[in-house]
């Protein structure tokens, strides 16, 4: 399978039916704990400065490009990969994986009540979908000792073949690095706020601003507050900082 550089991470060169074919290969092993990340534009500007996020990134047995300024990146750099796979669509093909193929998908995290109701809508889309068991963590506790191991525990006892964790970044790839082996799940991934969008909770953008790379306006639509700073201070200064150091990186060789 064909990896990408893209600003100092690498990308599986994959379609969304490839990527996840490839997790459900991979949970149906269950010869070691493995995860995936789902980049975004968000992801690289956070691990030019967070190591340990970065080093969950390089320590990941699979990574797609979740956004469409990495496929921008790296059309800019000569190595076009084939399309955006947004983990809130992965939600969606691995809930259709579960009822075709039998694995079993855990669901941890997001916004209270996000969780149940997003196993609900995938349980009525694609009847036969096998989702073992579902938790809140609660916020204010998330960093305790004892919730932790309750974490783990709840895990644990449901044995998923794929564990869909909703913290958002970059802590849900730093809890997943951190805690795969204690969990001994076969996948984890990382989904961000799928499961607020797949019950209701948030509006997900229409087809033609995801094609054109707008999700991340219509999301910020909803919560500029929010977001404001993520999008506006840090991720569109970043992408022109990218780019630049993507051409200059191209025409290198020519110099």
């Amino acid at each position: 399978m064909r990896r990408v550089s893209i600003d100092g991470l690498f990308f599986d060169d994959v379609t969304t039916e490839e990527a996840t074919g490839r997790i459900v290969e991979l949970a149906k092993l269950r010869d070691k704990p493995r995860y995936v990340c789902t980049g975004n534009l968000d992801h690289l500007a956070i691990a030019e400065s967070d190591e340990e996020f970065r080093n969950a990134y390089e320590r990941a047995d699979f990574v797609v490009a979740d956004g469409a300024p990495i496929v921008w990146l790296s059309k800019l750099g000569g190595q076009a990969l084939k399309e955006r796979v947004a983990g809130s669509d992965l939600f969606w093909t691995l809930g259709r994986a579960s009822a075709e193929t039998g694995v079993t998908l855990f669901f941890l995290g997001g916004a209270p009540g996000s969780a149940d109701a997003a196993k609900g809508v995938l349980e009525k889309r694609y009847p036969g979908t096998k989702i073992v068991g579902t938790y809140c963590p609660p916020f204010e506790t998330f960093g305790t000792q004892e919730e932790q191991d309750r974490i783990a525990e709840r895990v644990k006892a449901a044995s998923p073949d794929i564990l869909l964790v909703a913290f958002g970044a970059p802590k849900q790839e730093k809890w997943i690095a951190k805690n795969r082996e204690r969990l001994g799940v076969p996948v984890a991934i990382g989904v961000g706020g799928s499961f607020e969008m797949a019950s209701g909770m948030l509006k997900r953008a229409p087809k033609w601003m995801q094609r054109a790379g707008l999700e991340w306006a219509y999301r910020f639509a909803q919560q500029p507050r929010r977001l404001f700073s993520r999008y506006i201070v840090r991720d569109v200064p970043h992408l022109a900082k990218a780019a630049a150091r993507t051409v200059r990186e191209r025409i290198a060789p020519r110099v």
